[in-house]
């Protein structure tokens, strides 16, 4: 049992639950989540996640979440993060959106991956806060939250005891926390690698805890739903990713510098 090997990007796992990175790696599949309808394409690249190769070169945005990040719901060119990297010459959309993934997976994530990918922009949001990740006495992760059982907590007996102590257990105040402790993590390793970030916190209950990079674009009330009816759709993720744009380039200019990324690439 090693649980350190899910930190390591030969050993990090999503879950038990539907795909497992390697059976999404280079693969195209017609579902995710809570979209089985078939309508979509849901294309990986070589780590697993729906996103441009990393071997593409250019100026490289990552993007992390759940599925509304990943895109449930919507075509490829319909994500949010991909309408958001369009918009920026010599773009490289790196998105490591998951489904029903937690602020302890973004946070994961992102320190799993972040020397592989070498990004020079990171966009962050956040998902509910009591969505966590648990360890399984067995070494394995699995996703967690009170509302949702599957894989581990949902097909084994000492899964579906843990699922009820849990959420018996769970409160708003151990929450809030939670993820606050994966910010903070986040915030100084971003700074000690001096990469550039911006974070969505609409789904975090604190509407207090204002930073200079806390961007709330609004993912709550959608303006079109995708073919599954629940996550939103391409109208809403294309206007998303404009504000997102928008509100960069109005107080952050310089976080899209992509101009002297292309001299620098052309060096």
């Amino acid at each position: 049992m090693n649980p350190l090997e899910y930190w390591s990007p030969e050993g990090f796992e999503i879950s038990s639950f539907q795909f497992k990175l390697d059976e999404r790696k280079g693969k195209t599949h017609r579902t995710s989540g809570s979209d089985n309808t078939g309508l979509c394409n849901y294309t990986y690249n070589e780590l697993g996640f729906r996103g441009d190769s990393i071997r593409k070169e250019g100026f490289r945005v990552m993007s992390l979440g759940c599925s509304n990040t990943e895109g449930v719901g919507v075509n490829y060119n319909d994500t949010w993060p991909y309408q958001f990297t369009s918009l920026i010459p010599n773009g490289v959309n790196m998105n490591f959106g998951t489904g029903g993934r937690s602020n302890d997976f973004i946070c994961r994530c992102l320190l799993t991956y972040y020397d592989i990918i070498k990004p020079d922009l990171i966009l962050i949001m956040y998902t509910s806060p009591f969505r966590r990740e648990i360890y399984t006495k067995d070494g394995g992760i699995e996703p967690f939250m009170p509302t949702t059982s599957w894989g581990y907590l949902e097909d084994t007996e000492d899964g579906i005891k843990i699922q009820e102590y849990l959420t018996y257990l769970q409160n708003d105040n151990e929450d809030f926390i939670n993820w606050y402790k994966n910010h903070l993590l986040i915030k100084y390793f971003l700074e000690s690698k001096k990469c550039n970030w911006i974070w969505n916190g609409s789904k975090i209950k604190s509407k207090d805890y204002i930073e200079y990079n806390r961007f709330d674009g609004d993912y709550s009330s959608f303006l079109d739903l995708g073919v599954d009816n629940s996550h939103p759709g391409p109208i809403h993720n294309k206007t998303y990713a404009h504000k997102l744009h928008d509100f960069i380039t109005n107080n952050f200019p310089g976080y899209l510098n992509y101009l002297s990324k292309i001299k620098m690439d052309l060096i």
